[in-house]
C-alpha cells in the first residue's frame, strides 16, 4: 500500500515537472522575443545610422529616428524587467518540484532497503534455525 502511494507520489511529482519546465519554457521564451526585438532594434539603428552618414535629407530626420528608438528601447527594458521575476519564480517552482520528486524518491530507496534488510534478517533467522536443527541431529 506505501509503495503504491509512493509511486503515485512520484508520478504525480513527474507531471508537475512538466508543468513547471513548460511555464519556464514560456516564460523564458518571451525573455528571449523581447531581447530578440532589442537587437533587432539595434541593428536597425546602426543600419539607419550609416544611411543618414550618406545622405544629408535623412540626416535631418535621424533625431526623431533616435528619439523613436530610445523610447521604445525604454519600453523593451521594461517589459525584460517585467520578466525577470517571472523567470525567477518559475525557476524556484521547477527546482521545488525537481526537490520534491526527490523526496518521493529517497523515501522509496529506504523503505526498499528496509524490506531488504528485514528480509534478509529474516532468511538469517531460518538458516540460523536450519545450521541449529542441523547440529541437533549431529549429536
Amino acid at each position: 500500500m506505501a509503495r503504491d502511494t509512493l509511486d503515485t507520489l512520484i508520478r504525480l511529482a513527474d507531471a508537475e515537472i512538466d508543468t513547471a519546465r513548460l511555464a519556464l519554457q514560456k516564460v523564458l521564451a518571451e525573455e528571449d522575443a523581447v531581447r530578440e526585438k532589442l537587437n533587432e532594434l539595434a541593428v536597425q539603428v546602426e543600419h539607419e545610422t550609416g544611411l543618414a552618414a550618406k545622405d544629408p535629407d535623412l540626416a535631418r530626420q535621424y533625431g526623431v529616428f533616435i528619439d523613436h528608438v530610445k523610447r521604445k528601447r525604454q519600453k523593451l527594458n521594461v517589459q525584460l524587467d517585467a520578466i525577470k521575476p517571472k523567470v525567477e519564480a518559475a525557476r524556484d517552482a521547477l527546482a521545488e518540484a525537481f526537490a520534491n520528486q526527490k523526496k518521493y524518491e529517497i523515501a522509496k530507496q529506504n523503505r526498499k532497503d528496509a524490506a531488504d534488510a528485514e528480509g534478509k534478517r529474516k532468511e538469517g533467522l531460518v538458516m540460523d534455525e536450519l545450521g541449529l536443527n542441523a547440529f541437533r541431529r549431529s549429536q
